[in-house]
């Protein structure tokens, strides 16, 4: 049986009152965000909640919170946000579902973080279903096939009726270089024809 997880995945924006801090002040505030982000993950049991350096022109931190209940992810994200109070702006927001059909999310953290919103056109829904599945089986069979794919780990959650964006796509990978190249081979896939929109993509870099 599937069991949901409600996802957030949240990219802010240090003003200049940050930037003023020394180094050692933004070490600290960043360490006791930290914290608390663990904190929150052993109270709840949630499987995600990390925090990354962002590689965007307009985004400085991301984080990726996975829980059961919508409730614990408000709390953790009014968290962040008066912590960030002042210093800090959110630039872009995905909440989605992930259903673990066939496995939880993995414990361990990768090095590089990649996350986007994802829709397709209204046709692609109006396919049979036997069609639907070949193509995204042979999307998928690529990305799996492919010799750049060295523990890609990706999670295709859902945002229908509840954000913006029909899916949110994330990956954790230990390679970036490795990344671009499997992406590249996927765009030769049958299933790009349907898709309407992928940005922003926000990548980011574990927060050491």
């Amino acid at each position: 049986m599937a069991e949901d997880y409600i996802s957030s995945v949240l990219s802010f924006s240090f003003n200049e009152k940050w930037w003023g801090f020394s180094e050692v002040d933004k070490k600290m505030r960043l360490d006791a965000m930290k914290r608390d982000l663990n904190s929150w993950k052993k109270r709840t049991g949630a499987l995600k909640s990390e925090i990354y350096d962002s590689l965007r022109w307009d985004s400085d931190i991301i984080i990726w919170n996975m829980c059961k209940n919508p409730t614990d992810l408000l709390a953790i994200k009014q968290k962040i946000e008066k912590t960030f109070s002042g210093y800090a702006q959110i630039t872009y927001g995905m909440l989605s579902v992930y259903s673990n059909n066939r496995k939880k999310p993995e414990k361990g953290v990768k090095t590089y973080f990649v996350a986007y919103p994802m829709s397709k056109e209204p046709e692609w829904y109006l396919l049979p279903k036997e069609e639907s599945k070949r193509i995204v089986a042979e999307h998928v069979e690529i990305a799996i096939s492919s010799k750049s794919n060295d523990g890609i780990e990706s999670y295709t959650t859902k945002g229908f009726g509840i954000a913006d964006s029909e899916f949110v796509v994330i990956y954790e990978i230990p390679d970036l270089y490795s990344w671009v190249r499997v992406t590249e081979e996927l765009r030769g896939a049958r299933a790009r024809k349907w898709i309407t929109n992928e940005t922003p993509i926000l990548t980011g870099i574990l927060h050491g």
